[in-house]
């Protein structure tokens, strides 16, 4: 027993001399640091749970300002923080060759639905964007708004249910079962009826995709720690009963489909095509090589999986907050209403010509994503190692690279007055001001999200029929000053975003 205790010390000893070493590296290059502690480096806040990751890098950002890049450590492993807008354009976009992977595990083999578009790497992920970028084209989005509009009439019969009601709701519960019907039907193909039935299996499988128990955060620290372990072990990035599910809902539809030639004005039929021809004829790039071969029903159920992943949560919360922000503005709810109103009028109903003209609308948004960024912090991963400018800083490949979106979005640097809540800061005359890479909502550089413009024209749909409808103010059941949740990745409000809702009388409504 007592040499099992020697052995085990002298392991322990072994482990911390290693980790302290380690947490010279950045030191030892002249990187600024922080104070890492063993085990867990910078990151013991964020893995206890005290804060989440886009608050935890905000709070490195504004400490270190001033300099150009910050050296961290997660456990002893370490990454690279960029402070500087030039710098950030090039890491994403002059000397992309550099970062073209955003270094997120996924396992082909063992785990198929985790190596989809966001996280796959190397040429396999340049010839999988060339055959979807088509996909998300303004002619198939056009395709699909139909379907998209068809679930705004759900959700608006809902609140005006509401309304007549006692008018109080949860908005944020609400807008994220009609983006898991939105999304749902457009790249599944399927009517989840999340709106009407809230244990809805999509609407269930959406939460615990978000949700992280204590077991998945150890399999993630393994995940991340120690990939070839995890590899070994055949650790899933999300739970079984997640991937089982929407491998089954994908396979099934796609085979149904295929088999009595049913096509549908959705995501899913674009895959279908992908899968059966490689490519979408009247889109095509002229480079054959570069859109490559047949979509696997693997690779389609990874790209279906992502999109509904990747649509919902984001999509949801980013209008949740803009709701939020009127209902405490109503000068610019009545501006963004009276905008929708006439657009109704002029095109006589809700068109894609109609959503396309609401410029106010846009700028809400996008103060909406400057204000609370659906990705807070954004990963790059070193593929070549990288000499940082007019320095002998060396990002070393393998090392990952963190994009603190968060922190420049509020950075009165770039945004004055960063808390006050100000479309105008996006209008015609204002927009070409802002600093290049300072506001980076969907990414940027080749890399950047490839479903914008989709969850562009979800959010606007949502917030007409919303403004046009309904009248808001906040209820008192949102706890102010806003606390965002610990776990996730994601700004969300612990308590909600409750909202006092109200008949709009004496006006024709267009649907």
């Amino acid at each position: 027993m007592e040499s099992i205790m020697v052995l085990f010390i002298i392991a322990l000893s072994l482990i911390y001399v290693y980790f302290k070493k380690s947490y010279n590296y950045w030191s030892g290059m002249g990187v600024p640091q922080l104070s890492p502690s063993f085990p867990f480096g910078d990151m013991a806040s964020v893995i206890f749970r005290k804060q989440n990751m886009g608050d935890k890098i905000k709070e490195i950002y504004e400490k270190m300002k001033g300099h150009r890049y910050v050296g961290l450590y997660f456990f002893s492993r370490s990454a690279f923080l960029p402070l500087d807008p030039v710098l950030i354009k090039d890491i994403l976009s002059k000397d992309f060759q550099h970062f073209h992977d955003r270094g997120i595990y996924y396992d082909e083999k063992n785990d198929p639905l985790s190596a989809h578009l966001f996280s796959i790497a190397g040429p396999k992920w340049k010839r999988l964007r060339a055959k979807l970028t088509p996909a998300f084209s303004p002619g198939k989005l056009k395709y699909m708004f139909g379907t998209i509009v068809e679930c705004g009439h759900q959700m608006i019969s809902k609140l005006n249910e509401i309304a007549e009601e006692d008018g109080e709701v949860e908005i944020k519960e609400i807008l994220a079962r009609y983006t898991t019907d939105v999304i749902g039907s457009c790249a599944f193909g399927l009517e989840c009826n999340c709106m009407r039935d809230q244990n809805a299996e999509f609407r269930f499988m959406g939460k615990r995709a978000f949700t992280q128990t204590v077991g998945d955060v150890m399999k993630m620290v393994i995940i991340r720690s120690f990939p070839p372990l995890a590899r070994i072990l055949r650790l899933g990035v999300f739970s079984g009963s997640v991937t089982s599910f929407f491998n089954r809902v994908v396979r099934e539809t796609l085979e149904y489909r295929e088999k009595n030639n049913i096509s549908r004005q959705d995501f899913l039929q674009l895959l279908i095509q992908l899968r059966k021809d490689g490519q979408l004829d009247e889109e095509m790039s002229n480079d054959k090589h570069t859109i490559g071969t047949k979509l696997t029903i693997e690779e389609a159920a990874a790209q279906a999986f992502i999109f509904f992943l990747a649509g919902f949560e984001t999509t949801s919360t980013t209008i949740s907050f803009a709701l939020f922000e009127m209902a405490q503005n109503q000068s610019i709810q009545e501006r963004a209403r009276e905008e929708v109103t006439r657009l109704f009028d002029k095109h006589e109903g809700l068109t894609y010509d109609a959503v396309m003209e609401m410029s106010y609308v846009d700028t809400i948004l996008f103060e909406t994503m400057r204000k609370y960024p659906p990705a807070p912090v954004f990963l790059r991963k070193c593929t070549k190692t990288y000499k940082i400018t007019n320095t002998e800083v060396h990002i070393k490949e393998g090392q990952s690279v963190l994009i603190p979106c968060y922190g420049l979005h509020r950075d009165p640097e770039y945004f004055p007055n960063p808390d006050t809540f100000d479309p105008e800061r996006f209008s015609a005359e204002n927009k070409s001001k802002i600093w290049d890479y300072t506001y980076m909502p969907f990414g940027d550089g080749p890399r950047n999200c490839i479903g914008m413009r989709f969850a562009m024209i979800q959010a606007k749909i949502a917030l007409s029929i919303i403004l046009k409808n309904l009248d808001f103010t906040l209820s008192k059941k949102t706890k102010l000053p806003l606390t965002m949740e610990k776990k996730g990745i994601i700004l969300a409000p612990i308590g909600g975003l409750w909202l006092e809702l109200s008949t709009i009388r004496g006006q024709s409504t267009y649907l």
